[in-house]
């Protein structure tokens, strides 16, 4: 908005002083004035009729009242004026258009709905991250429980398997005692039957020699023939009872022997299924490691809830914010507005003030300063000067 140039442009107050008119032959002479205001012609014109001089004092006084008013109240008008141009410029320094402001706060807003937008975006990443961990962390928490059972289970069928064991080197010591008795006992089966032999044989031969001494005595040959048959027959049962304690023992042995081969395969087989469970053990001895990881991942949802609830109060913060400058920037242009029509509403009222050419308004252009020598002074060089005289006709 331009500034309108004001009565104060044009003259100062100080320049303005009271007329004192004399009576001289100057100001009785049909000379004009500055500006071709001739007051000669306007005192004739407000009194037609002949005047004295007391009543052109008189009149002159009234006119100057009444310009000393004008004056006062074109100083007022000045004063009025100088404040609101005072104001205006202070709410153009102090206010901006909604252009400006939209052209200042536009890049701060614009980086508020991108910051908006990225938060939005991590808030939205941040609870799909959530529900993943709290799905894996229910998943753990499953396997962390089937662990603890298979590995409880695991416990129990060891302690059985110990259990089992013992029973099965006891039975092995008992059946290595009942072994060693049977061998022990074969071996002294043996040695009796060998005695018994030895004993039958050495009782033949000593039967059989008297025998033959006997028969070369008598000459009994059928005697000596019965001695053979016993003899052999002896032998031969003598070679049967060996070859069934051998075949017993055998058998009895081969027992032992099958029997000790299934404890020691019953025994290799729990030996082995028992390094199974241990290892089954050791690799089931992971999931316990799994609580820190459980302590970990709390610890971690908890950090992200509190990320959570700090991203969420930096969004309701930056929603403050935005709220605040569109509550500002609607006050700024209400303001604006209301200044705008004050404007146009000081400028129409300064438009419809009242024509210089009216006896109830001052001079427009520029306002003559009454001297004290009845003539019109210049507000710019501040010199006497007379306007050339104009015919009555022109």
């Amino acid at each position: 908005m331009e500034r309108k140039p004001g009565l104060r442009d044009r003259t100062t107050p100080a320049e303005y002083v009271h007329y004192k008119p004399t009576t001289t032959a100057a100001s009785q002479s049909d000379t004009p004035m500055m500006g071709d205001y001739d007051w000669k012609d306007n005192v004739t014109a407000t009194f037609p009729t002949k005047t004295t001089k007391t009543n052109e004092k008189e009149m002159l006084h009234g006119l100057n009242d009444r310009f000393a008013s004008f004056i006062e109240k074109v100083r007022h008008l000045e004063h009025q004026n100088e404040l609101l141009e005072r104001e205006i410029e202070d709410i153009r320094q102090k206010e901006q258009t909604p252009a400006s402001l939209q052209q200042t706060f536009g890049p701060e807003l614009e980086d508020l709905r991108k910051l908006l937008r990225d938060i939005t975006h991590q808030k939205h990443q941040i609870e799909v991250e959530h529900q993943t961990l709290e799905q894996d962390l229910i998943d753990l928490r499953d396997k962390y429980d089937t662990e603890v059972s298979v590995r409880a289970d695991a416990e129990t069928n060891i302690v059985l398997l110990k259990r089992d064991i013992d029973d099965a080197y006891r039975a092995k010591l008992e059946l290595d005692k009942k072994s060693q008795a049977i061998s022990e006992e074969i071996d002294a089966l043996k040695r009796n039957h060998d005695s018994e032999v030895s004993q039958l044989i050495a009782q033949l031969n000593d039967a059989q020699e008297g025998a033959s001494v006997r028969a070369n005595e008598f000459g009994c040959p059928e005697l000596t023939a019965a001695l053979r048959d016993i003899r052999a027959q002896l032998e031969d049962h003598a070679v049967s009872d060996l070859h069934k304690a051998e075949e017993s023992y055998h058998i009895q042995v081969s027992k032992l022997t099958e029997a000790t081969e299934m404890k020691r395969e019953a025994l290799k087989a729990s030996k082995l299924e028992i390094q199974e469970y241990r290892k089954r053990l050791q690799s089931k001895s992971f999931p316990l490691f799994l609580q820190d990881t459980i302590k970990e991942l709390e610890n971690e949802l908890i950090n992200i809830k509190f990320d959570m609830s700090s991203h969420l109060r930096e969004y309701h913060d930056l929603l403050n914010v935005k709220m605040a400058l569109d509550v500002e920037i609607l006050s700024y242009r209400k303001l604006l507005e209301g200044e705008e029509s004050r404007l146009l509403a000081v400028s129409d009222s300064q438009q419809q003030l009242p024509s210089p050419t009216s006896t109830d308004s001052p001079p427009s252009t520029p306002y003559p300063v009454w001297g004290s020598r009845g003539g019109p002074r210049s507000p710019s060089t501040s010199l006497w000067r007379r306007s050339s005289p104009k015919p009555p006709g022109k």
